[in-house]
């Protein structure tokens, strides 16, 4: 990790507000007190803005997986793994990274210092999130819908994770469609998805379409991860961790709808904006 001392290598590192250099301190801070609101501080006011990533973003996240292991205070621990998480929710990998660090003013040898501490702390992830599922049952729906993201982040699922961050409040979806390209609106009504061609807060009288849900047997939910199994592996966490704002949903999010300008049906999940 880069340590904490080093203050001009952090200061190096680009950030929402140019603030790089005050992060050591309040890191110090928080692994000393493991406050909460601190937390919240860092990781919304300092390492990422409005879900952007920086270069010091990928040097502060090691450290907070650190605190998430090493204290025993359980709501630090959950808060502290569904807020930096959250930053990664539409994180593409590697590749985003080397982007990100294209063209830093830090020294090269720091960055790969950098890189493989994220790296190595970003693969505990999946084992950090198991005994946090015990917690999250006490929890509510919209820390349960979160907890969700943050698993789907850990498993590098990012093609789940950005749909349930950018529809998180879970009532209405854009999708395109295949054929035509034209955007559509997907409502929920009682935990029912419905299609308009138009956002039906600003257009009220327009023709509703229907959305057919998929189905599928409990016994096919698996925590097994594959491009194939997005619909499985969600069916199976959300059944698991009860979140019962989504267990009628995700049918409708993985069934069908035909397009309201073409007449064209296609499928919803892989065609959300």
């Amino acid at each position: 990790m880069l340590p904490l001392t080093e203050i001009s290598e952090w200061e190096k590192l680009n950030s929402a507000f140019n603030n790089s250099e005050e992060i050591p301190e309040l890191i110090q801070k928080l692994s000393e007190t493991f406050d909460i609101d601190l937390m919240i501080e860092i990781t919304t006011e300092y390492i990422s803005h409005q879900m952007s990533l920086y270069e010091v973003t990928f040097a502060a996240f090691p450290y907070l997986i650190e605190l998430i292991e090493k204290t025993e205070d359980h709501e630090f621990k959950i808060e502290t793994f569904l807020y930096t998480l959250a930053i990664f929710s539409e994180y593409n990998g590697d590749g985003e990274m080397d982007f990100i660090f294209l063209h830093s003013k830090c020294d090269p040898e720091k960055i790969i210092e950098i890189k493989n501490a994220f790296k190595h702390s970003f693969d505990k992830l999946k084992q950090i999130a198991v005994p946090l599922e015990f917690d999250i049952l006490k929890k509510d729906e919209y820390d349960k819908r979160h907890f969700l993201i943050a698993l789907a982040v850990s498993n590098r699922i990012s093609e789940v994770s950005s749909v349930l961050w950018r529809y998180s409040e879970n009532e209405e979806y854009v999708c395109n469609c295949p054929s035509c390209g034209e955007s559509l609106t997907l409502w929920n009504e009682n935990n029912i998805l419905v299609q308009y061609k138009e956002d039906p807060v600003f257009v009220k009288d327009q023709k509703k379409y229907p959305v057919v849900p998929a189905t599928l047997p409990k016994k096919e939910y698996s925590p097994t991860i594959s491009p194939e199994k997005n619909y499985q592996w969600l069916s199976y966490y959300i059944d698991k961790l009860e979140v019962e704002s989504l267990r009628m949903i995700i049918n409708y999010l993985f069934g069908k709808t035909i397009c309201g300008y073409c007449n064209t049906e296609f499928d919803i999940f892989e065609n959300i904006e």
